[in-house]
């Protein structure tokens, strides 16, 4: 069957530029998608992926951004068209409410702003993505409301794969990182007298996270993504324990402390069920809504002002192929 972009891949580039009066690159049942839109949006996706679109290799993967982002804003178009046709729209406070769960993620308004600025991104932009969000979640969930349980055997999947549900041994842990051993040294001695971790990962840790998580790195096992240095050093500690060394990295001088560990274990099938019931309801919601997606842009009428490099590709190759064989006829 042929793959659509679902709900994920399309909101996360739902965000609209308007432009009136430009070059139009597509009309989707009446509507435009402009030229400087189809712009704006191929350098956000690029500043996404860290393209530099100036560079000799970023214009060779500016056509190509070009018609993947053209393809997706016309799917775009299609679904929120949809959206309105069955009177599906969202509050304004709640679109400020999703805004202000992604602010809070930041330590300031700067950071926030410089993190869009990075991403060529204004927060006008983001709070129109935010909204297309919720419209296609509820569209989403109003396409695959009929889809409570799975028709899937979660039982025989459990039993045929069993390896999936097998818990390696792992550790929570906090952390300190700090720019030189002497820092780091400094900090244990303050630990030998009583000082509280979390407080010191506040207040002393050059990660930018602790501030919120007091250092607080979770649980993770041997093969979580993270430096050797640090897990061979936080598999080594007791329950209660923190490193009496500085644990040197490539992010600076660490000092660790395990705050609780729990031993390998084959997780039995009642304590993934509930885990694995959701997971199929929602392949097969996104399935369905795929399927939905597919029928909706079968039935709009599209039409692209660019021409597609593909077929031109293609059609150069044809005319080239056909010069060949006439020089070789002469020849003959």
């Amino acid at each position: 069957m042929k793959k659509r972009l679902v709900i994920a891949t399309l909101l996360i580039l739902s965000l609209l530029v308007s432009a009136c009066g430009s070059k139009v690159v597509a009309t989707v049942n009446g509507e435009k998608i402009t030229e400087p839109e189809l712009k704006s949006r191929v350098e956000q996706v690029a500043a996404m992926y860290g393209y530099n679109l100036d560079s000799e290799q970023g214009k060779e993967i500016r056509g190509f951004l070009e018609e993947q982002v053209l393809q997706s804003l016309i799917e775009e178009k299609v679904v929120l068209q949809v959206a309105k046709e069955k009177k599906i729209s969202v509050k304004k406070e709640d679109v400020q409410e999703e805004l202000k769960k992604i602010k809070s993620q930041f330590p300031g308004d700067k950071e926030f702003q410089d993190f869009l600025k990075e991403r060529k991104f204004a927060e006008k932009d983001l709070t129109v993505y935010l909204e297309h969000q919720l419209i296609l979640n509820k569209l989403f969930d109003e396409v695959t409301k009929d889809i409570t349980t799975t028709s899937k055997d979660i039982k025989q999947y459990y039993e045929e794969n069993k390896e999936e549900f097998f818990v390696p041994e792992q550790v929570k842990a906090r952390n300190i990182v700090v720019k030189t051993e002497e820092e780091a040294k400094a900090l244990i001695a303050e630990l030998d007298k009583g000082a509280d971790f979390a407080k010191l990962a506040v207040e002393k840790s050059i990660d930018p996270t602790a501030k919120q998580n007091q250092g607080d790195i979770g649980y993770f096992d041997k093969d979580a993504g993270l430096v050797e240095e640090f897990k061979t050093a936080a598999f080594a500690l007791k329950v209660g324990e923190y490193t009496k060394k500085p644990v040197r990295s490539i992010f600076g001088y660490h000092i660790i402390k395990v705050e609780d560990r729990t031993p390998a274990k084959q997780s039995t099938f009642e304590e993934v069920k509930k885990e694995l019931e959701e997971r199929f309801v929602f392949e097969e919601k996104n399935e369905k809504f795929a399927n939905y997606v597919d029928e909706v842009m079968e039935k709009a009428k599209i039409e692209k002002k660019i021409p597609d490099k593909k077929a031109n590709e293609q059609n150069q190759d044809g005319t080239k192929g056909n010069d060949q064989a006439k020089e070789q006829n002469k020849g003959n």
